[in-house]
């Protein structure tokens, strides 16, 4: 069984600067910045972005990089654009080595996230969700199309969902039994920090017990514990510590480098530690 992300979503700050002609691009393109490293912005998100025709509300327009799979929407109006990376953008930055260090950057402001589980298995979507441990968890849509099938455990609507279908012959992946759990809001946050504090593996067994799947093809066998439920309040201090350290340290770093904070002792002094400067002074 191999799982992977096959879709995220995540919002980004749009960060004006002096006004002029091109302040709307700069923006975004400071807001790229802000999240990630020169690098991974360059890997990532330097591709080939041409204007489409159409947006979606609440965005007037909208870019897409086709070849690499990332759609951007935003406003002139509103103070943060959408980043969608769909299952091909998805393929192409495991197969570059950089999921983790995106999600570690958008894992604040993540808005969905689809996992993959791949099952080579003769077994049919329908007998595949028939199997669980949880009554409320049955399938409760089925569409069948010329293509192949596909199973619906939850509603399209709600936060988090599953999905399972296969596509017929001779789709080239018709041998494959597929397992999605979409996570929206608050469960796409919680999904994404389970991931970087442990592995999308045991996302995948942790989403698997949530929806109930006993099919013997379900086979999720990661030893460590995922929690993917909706973080808590008094869970906040660990996630927070984790977001510093992944999110906040690195764009520091950065400012730093590049020689936007010159003094970076005085710099905490004044906006992290104003009562205990004292005490960076005594040691």
């Amino acid at each position: 069984m191999r799982t992977h992300i096959d879709w995220l979503t995540f919002t980004m700050p749009m960060i004006y600067g002096d006004e002029n002609e091109d302040s709307y691009a700069m923006a975004i393109q400071a807001g790229f910045m802000d999240m990630f490293s020169q690098d991974l912005v360059h890997d990532i998100f330097g591709g080939k972005w041409t204007k489409a025709q159409r947006s979606r509300a609440p965005y007037t327009d909208t870019w897409t990089d086709e070849h690499n799979g990332i759609s951007l929407y935003a406003s002139p109006n509103l103070t943060h654009c959408c980043i969608e990376i769909s299952g091909q953008g998805c393929e192409r930055i495991i197969a570059l080595g950089k999921i983790e260090a995106i999600l570690a950057g958008s894992a604040q402001r993540v808005t969905r996230i689809d996992i993959a589980s791949d099952i080579e298995t003769s077994t049919q979507p329908a007998e595949f969700v028939s199997i669980v441990k949880h009554e409320r968890m049955r399938a409760n849509g089925t569409q069948n199309s010329e293509t192949g099938q596909t199973c619906y455990v939850g509603s399209k609507k709600s936060d988090r969902y599953a999905r399972v279908y296969r596509y017929y012959k001779p789709h080239p992946r018709s041998h494959l039994l597929r397992i999605e759990h979409v996570f929206r809001r608050k469960y796409a946050k919680s999904v994404v920090q389970a991931i970087l504090d442990t592995s999308i593996g045991a996302v995948a067994k942790a989403a698997g017990n949530a929806f109930g799947w006993s099919h013997s093809d379900w086979n999720a066998e990661a030893t460590e514990h995922a929690d993917i439920s909706i973080v808590a309040a008094e869970r906040g201090q660990r996630t927070t510590v984790t977001w510093l350290v992944r999110s906040v340290a690195p764009a520091i770093r950065r400012l730093i480098e590049d020689g936007t904070i010159r003094d970076p002792q005085a710099f905490f002094e004044q906006y992290f530690l104003p009562e205990y400067g004292h005490m960076l002074d005594k040691a």
